[in-house]
């Protein structure tokens, strides 16, 4: 295969994934497993739930020094939220697993993040193209960072480290699944009118 030669097709198109940014210097400390535990999901999923619980709880702390009557009430609400959130199970976790615009391949993916990254960093994914199979847990490498006009938001361009061949697969089977309903739907629209 010549250079800039692909092996998979790319698709622009809407899918459920959801990452996480591994600075550099924690890679190592920051392992995923090579065979994931029934929990890690819950715990890839829940550890924002919990930043964010901690975040209300300092809040909360700040907000008693002023009011001890709302710092109450505040803390009863969260304790109802924490409460429905142990209900909660995996399923539906995975249905809480944000849709993003994304460019796929079953080599790599590029989206927008709003966030700080750099090239040495890697970022851990949780994806989800077919909805009756498990979700796509995979750490990836950042081979590009495109700042955009916008400020803040970066184009990221990944590759995956150690994609099992069954999720390449699951993969490849959403892109030509999508790439089938995209010519369905031009065949329909006539000759002249481009994609959407």
């Amino acid at each position: 295969m010549g250079i800039g030669q692909r092996s998979y097709f790319r698709i622009d198109v809407m899918m459920r994934c959801k990452f996480k940014i591994i600075p550099a210097e924690e890679i190592t400390k920051r392992a995923l497993p090579s065979d994931m535990p029934s929990n890690f999901i819950e715990n890839f999923m829940m550890q924002d739930v919990m930043e964010l619980d901690q975040k209300i709880n300092d809040t909360i702390v700040r907000i008693n020094e002023s009011s001890s009557l709302l710092a109450t009430a505040l803390n009863l609400i969260n304790s109802k939220i924490s409460f429905l959130m142990e209900t909660v199970d995996t399923s539906q976790m995975i249905k809480s697993i944000p849709y993003r615009p994304v460019n796929l391949s079953g080599n790599g993916i590029a989206f927008d993040i709003d966030q700080d990254i750099d090239i040495d960093d890697k970022v851990d994914l949780l994806m989800q193209p077919l909805e009756a199979e498990d979700p796509i847990l995979v750490r990836s490498s950042v081979v590009h960072i495109q700042p955009k006009e916008f400020g803040s938001i970066n184009r990221v361009a990944l590759t995956y480290d150690d994609l099992k061949e069954e999720d390449r697969q699951k993969l490849v089977f959403f892109i030509q699944a999508k790439e089938i309903e995209l010519a369905k739907l031009s065949k329909q629209r006539g000759p002249g009118v481009s994609r959407p």
